[in-house]
């Protein structure tokens, strides 16, 4: 079970910009691994499917770009 886009993310608001963005890269490899048919065969009968993972990371990526933006908006203040 993959859990919704928006709680990743408030499960990661009060981490760190360095802990966000090291999520951010595992999440980049993972998508990478799938796009480059690097994902085992007998993980295509798991649940959920290899597919379903890389359209959920996907938006999970999404997500966390956002949230970077706002960390990095709140460092610049003055």
């Amino acid at each position: 079970m993959m859990i919704d886009p928006k709680t990743f993310r408030k499960s990661l608001e009060n981490e760190s910009l360095d802990t966000i963005i090291k999520e951010r890269d595992k999440l980049i490899r993972e998508i990478r691994r799938f796009e480059k048919n690097k994902i085992p065969q007998e993980d295509y009968t798991m649940d959920p499917s290899p597919e379903v993972i890389y359209l959920c990371n996907q938006e999970y990526l999404a997500e966390l770009c956002y949230l970077i933006n706002e960390k990095r908006r709140k460092l610049d203040k003055f």
